[in-house]
Parts: structure tokens; C-alpha cells; sequence
């Protein structure tokens, strides 16, 4: 998952212009990686360049979530424990970054940056994951990426995270 864009929730006010730094503009992006119904593995990081959409900040998110994935089928496979040869569910709460993942080459997403191609290599050429849209409100990733402003709303996150993913 990503939060896009300028990470302060404070609502503006005449009183309290303030200027934002550039590093204030660069999304927060995480995942979770649930193996067996429990997260087994988890991150969030600012991204080293600001994303120019919400789309394209899911895609960089998206991207860093085939690398994990990759990596845990790796040692999954190393000790002989990786489920089956069927690819690894990805879920991503942005229709866009879904869609752009399930395409070979999209005009008006061009601007992407290649490397965020691994996505669509691990789902087209090498068949290791699959990625499904997951309703925001239903997505756990959101525990690392969103700013709370309740209490009600973090129980609701934390209660998402401590069940198993469905799309």
C-alpha cells in the first residue's frame, strides 16, 4: 500500500500556513507478508523519489512487494516448503496499479520507470505471483501507511492486520 503525497493530516488554516518540505511529498509505502495466515515479514518506507500519482506511488509499493515475495519463495524453496508452484496472491487497494500490473504496456502510464517492470515479469513470464484488487478497508498494509486520526479508526486497522487477507 502507499500514502500519497504530503503526510501531515492536519486540516489548513490561515493560522497555521506553514511551507512543506519536499520530503514531506514523498509517499510512505509498506506491505505484509502472510504465509500460513500470519504475517511473517513486514515494511514501510518513504520512497526515494515523489511519485507524480497515487497510481504511481502503488506501483513503486507494488513493485517492493514482488521483491519480498520473490525473496520469501526463494528461501520457501531453498527449504523445500513453498506451498505449491501456483503464484503467490498480491493485494493492492489501488484499481489502477492493479490494472496497470495485469497489462503488457499501458501509453498513458509510460512515464513509470521500468524497473517497476518486475511486476509484470513475475506475473506474465514467470508465473510467481498474481495480483487482485483488496478493498481499502479490508487492506492490512494500511497499519503502516495511513495517518490515524482516531482511535476507532486504528482498532479497525489493527483488527484488519490480526486477520488473513481476502479479496
Amino acid at each position: 500500500d502507499a500514502n500519497w503525497g504530503p503526510q501531515d493530516a492536519s486540516k489548513p488554516s490561515l493560522e497555521t500556513i506553514r511551507e512543506i518540505s519536499l520530503d514531506e511529498t514523498k509517499s510512505i509505502c509498506g506491505h505484509i507478508l502472510f504465509y500460513g495466515g500470519s504475517p511473517v515479514f513486514w515494511t514501510s518506507h518513504k520512497e526515494k523519489r515523489t511519485s507524480g500519482s497515487s497510481c504511481e506511488a502503488e506501483i513503486k509499493a507494488t513493485n517492493s512487494c514482488t521483491k519480498s515475495i520473490l525473496w520469501f519463495r526463494h528461501i520457501l524453496s531453498d527449504l523445500n516448503l513453498l506451498p505449491s508452484s501456483s503464484p503467490t496472491p498480491l493485494y493492492n487497494d489501488n484499481q489502477g496499479a492493479v490494472n496497470w500490473s495485469k497489462t503488457t504496456s499501458t501509453k498513458g502510464m509510460r512515464h513509470v520507470n521500468i524497473q517497476e517492470n518486475i511486476v509484470r515479469e513475475s506475473i506474465h513470464v514467470f508465473k510467481e505471483i498474481s495480483v487482485a484488487h483488496i478493498p481499502g478497508p479490508c487492506n492490512p498494509s494500511d497499519i503502516f501507511t495511513k495517518e490515524f486520526k482516531s482511535d476507532e479508526t486504528f482498532r479497525l486497522v489493527r483488527a484488519v492486520l490480526l486477520s488473513s487477507p481476502s479479496g
